[in-house]
């Protein structure tokens, strides 16, 4: 296993929305839970699926067949946004994707809102395809695990299942884009005081 951070980009309405994220206790939830409100496990265990996370990944505005609904109301995955690299064999040369710039570009709804809300946490990332498991985020931007073709891959994609608790949060930041000097720059910082450091996660035991 591995402990990745991760920025969530979000663009919300206000300030007092995107602090009640930490406030509530609530984590960050999948859409999915936020518009059903409740769920089962039985339900969790039947949303976790390849073809739901391929619909996630590749038509997240398409419409389910099923239900006549956007898949992105109904999807039981969180993207995040953790960088990746894109090489250019005939150039010769590697293009970094940073995970800020991706989840500003997210978190301004794709440079159509002048503030971004980015949050900082950490997700448990499994070496392989595990997508049943639910405790465990999927690394799609790793082509040796997914290596079916995909348009976006170069957003550098984790994606978590279900919730993010709220204890995996570190902070909030807003970011506020000028349009007179055309750019955007940070703000205040909101932390999350009950944060848990992942230091304290080690595949080392002590003797008893």
């Amino acid at each position: 296993m591995i402990v990745q951070w991760c920025i969530k980009g979000m663009s919300l309405s206000n300030d007092n929305e995107a602090q009640a994220i930490i406030d509530s206790r609530m984590g960050i939830v999948s859409n999915w839970w936020r518009e059903s409100r409740r769920i089962s496990p039985a339900e969790r265990r039947d949303k976790l699926t390849a073809a739901n996370l391929d619909f996630h990944i590749n038509h997240f505005t398409d419409k389910d067949q099923k239900t006549g609904k956007p898949f992105f109301q109904q999807t039981p995955f969180i993207s995040f946004s953790c960088g990746t690299v894109e090489r250019d064999a005939a150039a010769k040369t590697n293009f970094i994707h940073t995970a800020l710039r991706t989840a500003l570009w997210f978190g301004t709804n794709f440079g159509t809102t002048n503030t971004a809300y980015l949050f900082t946490c950490w997700l448990i990332v499994g070496t392989r395809a595990a997508v049943e498991i639910e405790s465990v985020a999927e690394e799609v931007r790793d082509l040796n695990s997914y290596r079916r073709y995909s348009a976006y891959q170069t957003e550098g994609e984790i994606v978590a299942k279900v919730v993010v608790p709220d204890n995996h949060i570190q902070q909030c930041q807003k970011w506020t884009w000028n349009q007179a000097s055309r750019r955007i720059t940070p703000g205040w910082i909101y932390s999350n005081p009950r944060f848990t450091t992942p230091d304290k996660l080690s595949n080392i035991r002590e003797l008893i």
